[in-house]
């Protein structure tokens, strides 16, 4: 029987640091099934969802608070299901770019919330002038939002709610909803 665990890594960017953590995990027999790794600050993050047989697993789960304990990181781990295919009515992405200020994350994973919008994915980034110079030098934020629905609604009308929202919040933001035709 195949077994799946989630594995999140934090600790100082370091070359190699990477590389030691996808070796303890194929050595121990298990195949990494998806990862995501970015830097926030000088830290080095890395998520991964690994899957093998029970001792496979198990050996990860013996070696990785040494391993962690060593160099320096901070390593949480979690048994969880196989990834199951999304079943959806709409799939929903958004993105959103304005002058940075407090609390607009907050107001667009409260949009999602309040439409019944499954967050998949989201990417906020505060770009600070000397990384990305804008006439008026104030920092800029970039949000992007992928999530499903299976409510049935209509299209327009979520458009519509999202366009009011980004007005009232002052900001410049799109909306794309794409049916499902599975």
């Amino acid at each position: 029987m195949i077994h799946h665990l989630v594995i999140t890594a934090v600790g100082s960017d370091r070359p190699g640091i990477c590389n030691r953590l996808t070796k303890l995990v194929t050595q121990s027999g298990c195949n990494i099934i998806d990862s995501r790794m970015a830097l926030f600050g000088k830290e080095f993050t890395l998520i991964m969802l690994i899957s093998g047989d029970m001792n496979a697993i198990t050996k990860t789960e013996t070696l990785l608070p040494s391993m962690s304990s060593e160099h320096d990181l901070m390593v949480i781990m979690k048994r969880t299901a196989p990834h199951q295919a999304t079943h959806y009515t709409y799939k929903i992405e958004a993105s959103v770019k304005s002058d940075d200020r407090l609390g607009l994350t907050d107001a667009f994973t409260q949009f999602f919330s309040e439409q019944n919008i499954s967050i998949s994915e989201l990417s906020a980034q505060t770009l600070n002038p000397e990384t990305a110079p804008s006439i008026n030098e104030v920092s800029q934020f970039v949000i992007t939002m992928s999530g499903f629905s299976d409510m049935d609604f209509q299209p327009q009308s979520l458009t519509n709610n999202f366009d009011s929202w980004c007005k009232t919040l002052s900001v410049k933001g799109s909306i794309d909803i794409m049916a499902n035709t599975n």
